[in-house]
Parts: C-alpha cells; structure tokens; sequence
C-alpha cells in the first residue's frame, strides 16, 4: 500500500461537477435504468421508485440519499491480517491484471491454465508491491466452466494470504464464494472479506447475472466495485462528459439498490472510462483519454463520498512487452497516482488490451509501481539532506563519491529497478544482450523457483476442500 502525502490532482471546477450532477440525476429520472433481475425489480417498486417492465425511473433525490448512505471507507480483510486493506483511508492499494483468457510467457501466448494461475498467485503473493491476490488473474481454460470459480477462488485463496476477489460468473459462483469464504475465515459475521467487479451491460442496463452477484454480495456486506461498461464512442458518447454522466446515473442506480438490500454495505464507484478504436471498433484501453477519465473519476467519488477504483493502471494494447508496453503503462498508472485511486485494478500483468496477462509484464509493472512510488513520496527538506557540511567539505570543483555523506547513504539513496539495464553496451553485449522481456523472464523463474507458500490451517483447508469436492459433483 502507498499513502499519497500531496493533495490529488484535480481538473473540473465546481460548475463543471455540478452539471454532471444534473445530467445524471436527468438520466435516471428521465430516461431510466434497467434491471433485467425480478428481484430487483420488486425490491425497488417496494421502496417507491417507479417501475415498467424492466426500467426503473428513479427519484433522483432518493438515489442521492442512497448514495449518500453508503460507508465511505471499509477494510478489505486478508486471510492474514497484517495484510487486511483500510479502504478510503487516503492509502492506494494495487490489484493484478484481471479477466485475461490468454498468457504469455517465455515469450509465447497460449490459452490460460490452473499451472498458470498458480504460478502468477506465487508471483502476486511475493510481490509487495501488490496487495490483493486479485481475482480472474487469468482464465484456466482447463478446468470445466461450470465448477471453474470454485478452484479460482481456492487458488487465491490458499496460495496467497492477501485479500482476495470473489467469482462472479453467475450467482451459483457467487453463493459459492461466500460460502469458501465463510469456510476460510471461519464465518464472515459482516466482515468484508472479498470485493467484486460489476460491470453494467451499458448503456443503462444491468443484466440478470451482474445483478444476481450485486444482490448476494450485498446481501453478506462484501464490496462491489460497480464499474459501468460504457466504452466511449460504442457504449457511451464519444464525449468524456458524456460518459461520466451515463457513468455515474448506471453506478448510482445500482448502489441505491444495494443500499436498499443491505444499508451500509460496502460499494467502490468505479472511475475511468475506456475508448474505442474509431477505425476498428475496437476496445483501446490506453491513450491520455484514459488518464483524463481517471482523474476526472477520482473527482467525483471524493465529491459524493465514494471510495474508488481506478478502471486500471498497467493499461495497454500492446501485444507483447516492448516500448509501446511501456509508455502506454506509465501513462495510464501515473494518472491513478495523480488521481489517488484507493483501488487500482490491472496494476500488473495486463496485455494486449486485457487479452493476456502476461509473466514479464507483471515483472515490468511491479518496477513501474515502485519507481512510482518513489516519484509520488515524500519530498524531504532538513539539516540531513541539505547536506550543507558535504558541500562544504568538498568545495569548488570536488566530487563526492568519497564523503561520510554519500558512503553512508550510497545503497539507498536512489531507487533502482531490478529490471532496468544499467550497463554500457560492451558490458550488456557480454550478458547476453536481453531485451527487458528476456530479462523480465530470468527474474520471474527465479522467484518462483524461491516461492514459499503462506500457511493455511490444515483443517480449514480440509473443510474447503471437502466444499469443493462436493460443489463439483453437484455442478457436473
């Protein structure tokens, strides 16, 4: 985790908040919101808002009091709690890459495994610069669809001690991750242990299987992220204002009815909107569109009180780890910083518009977060590091390689990042001459090969296993 100590940046002026605020509540009075959810449907005919067919037309000025209702921070607790995350504390915390149906490694993509997953947990559970296990880290294609979430949600949550995210591919997946949750924690008792992505089937439609997970996890008070799928220019307006509008009227509609459900249940307003591909129709997750959108995001949750995740931070549509990787990454992750997002999802391993998560990529967006904690962190000015006697002591035309000042200081005083080359070009000639990619692989084999697994109660661990075993046989 990382705790800001400068304001965050922030780029709309008061009038400008206040006519997305308008435009929002217009939308959800006017044009209304639909829930393709029975359930949802009665729950919200029940407590006045006005209902036809599958479109809710809303009191704006009762969403905002739901709104309102909503905890502004919560701790995401860890099956280790050292490792429990405070949540609208003013601290940022980083999540992998998520929902990728591909890896690439070792310089080849193939369609995800288990042996995948759970060598990219062992790499997250390692990496501090990482505090969530994550969730879909990626897909295993190998497991069978219908009882897949039930070894995902094992595999995050034996093999890391982080806090971790629960599946919602359907509602049974849904009921199941609590129920391993209950197991693993030995029972929840309102505790929030797992957060969830919902993403609205936009433009102003929540689909039966989002709501269904929206209604279980608020049910068992575990955090949503309610992140709309509005992509600019396909299922938003092309104009960023106008994406925040549909943005904010499709998560407030759906965090009016989770506080219905369960008052006080925890919510993180999803901010950051992707773009599309003009030429392709294609999903362009990188650009400075993005960046914008985060910032603008951030904004806005602190306006209404919200925690938040940021859409992403290594964002790119690069297919394999070169230059545009890069530059694209720092981009979009630099703008999470700028924003303070408390939640910064696809922190590392994201490829190729979200396809792939790829091994060296991870490697690359763990120095990528450090250096950049290093650039937000504290800018510190006192007798120490003014270093006035260093440069009395060395004088005109001096150096200081030799001073008590800089030999008692030469190993920490500049962050330097494990995947970076450093060397003159005889010298990275005579190492081989590996690209960043190449040496990203050296770097990702051997911590696995030093990968120690955090302990788990064996007898936890039979519980759950014996839950798996039976949620399997049950499902086919």
């Amino acid at each position: 985790m990382f705790k800001p100590i400068r304001p965050p940046v922030e780029i709309m002026s008061a009038t400008d908040i206040a006519r997305l605020d308008t435009a929002w509540r217009e939308i959800v009075s006017e044009m209304g919101v639909q829930f393709e959810h029975p359930e949802a449907l009665a729950i919200l005919a029940e407590v006045g808002q006005r209902v036809e067919g599958e479109t809710v037309y809303f009191d704006a000025d009762w969403v905002a009091s739901k709104v309102a209702e909503a905890p502004s921070s919560f701790v995401w607790e860890g099956r280790n709690a050292e490792r429990s995350i405070p949540i609208g504390s003013g601290v940022m915390s980083f999540v992998p890459a998520y929902g990728a149906p591909f890896v690439r490694r070792a310089g080849r993509r193939s369609s995800a495994t288990l042996a995948d997953l759970t060598d990219l947990v062992a790499l997250i559970q390692d990496a501090p610069e990482l505090d969530s296990a994550g969730g879909v880290v990626c897909e295993p294609q190998d497991v069978p669809v219908e009882h897949r979430h039930l070894q995902l949600v094992r595999t995050l949550a034996v093999l890391s001690d982080k806090p971790f995210m629960a599946a919602v591919s359907s509602k049974e997946a849904a009921e199941d991750s609590v129920a391993m949750a209950e197991i693993l924690f030995q029972g929840l008792a309102g505790r929030t242990v797992m957060t969830a992505i919902l993403n609205s089937n936009s433009p102003l439609r929540w689909d039966g299987r989002m709501t269904d997970a929206m209604l279980v996890l608020a049910k068992h008070n575990q955090a949503a992220i309610v992140m709309p799928g509005a992509m600019l220019g396909a299922m938003a307006p092309v104009t960023l204002a106008g994406g925040l509008a549909l943005l904010l009227a499709e998560a407030f509609a759906a965090i009016a009815l989770i506080q219905v459900v369960r008052p006080g249940a925890p919510v993180l307003l999803g901010g950051g909107l992707p773009v599309t591909d003009m030429q392709s129709g294609a999903a362009g997750f990188a650009g400075p569109e993005i960046g914008m959108s985060l910032l603008v995001g951030g904004q806005l949750a602190r306006h209404y009180g919200l925690p938040w995740r940021a859409l992403g931070g290594g964002l790119t549509t690069s297919q394999t780890v070169d230059a545009q990787a890069g530059w694209e990454s720092m981009q979009v992750m630099s703008a999470a910083f700028a924003a303070q997002a408390d939640v910064v999802m696809h922190a590392a391993g994201w490829l190729d518009a979200g396809l792939v998560t790829s091994f060296e990529k991870v490697i690359a967006d763990l120095d990528l977060i450090a250096s950049l904690q290093v650039e937000f962190g504290p800018f510190v000015v006192d007798d120490d590091t003014l270093a006035l006697d260093a440069i009395r002591e060395v004088g005109p035309a001096g150096h200081f390689f030799g001073v008590e000042h800089t030999m008692s200081r030469f190993r920490t005083c500049f962050h330097r990042a494990e995947l970076a080359s450093t060397a003159n070009f005889d010298r990275w000639t005579r190492s081989g001459g590996l690209t960043a990619e190449q040496r990203a692989e050296e770097i990702w084999r051997n911590r696995l090969e030093a990968h120690v697994p955090p302990p788990i109660d064996e007898t936890i661990l039979r519980e759950l296993d014996a839950y798996i075993a039976r949620r399997t046989s049950e499902l086919g």
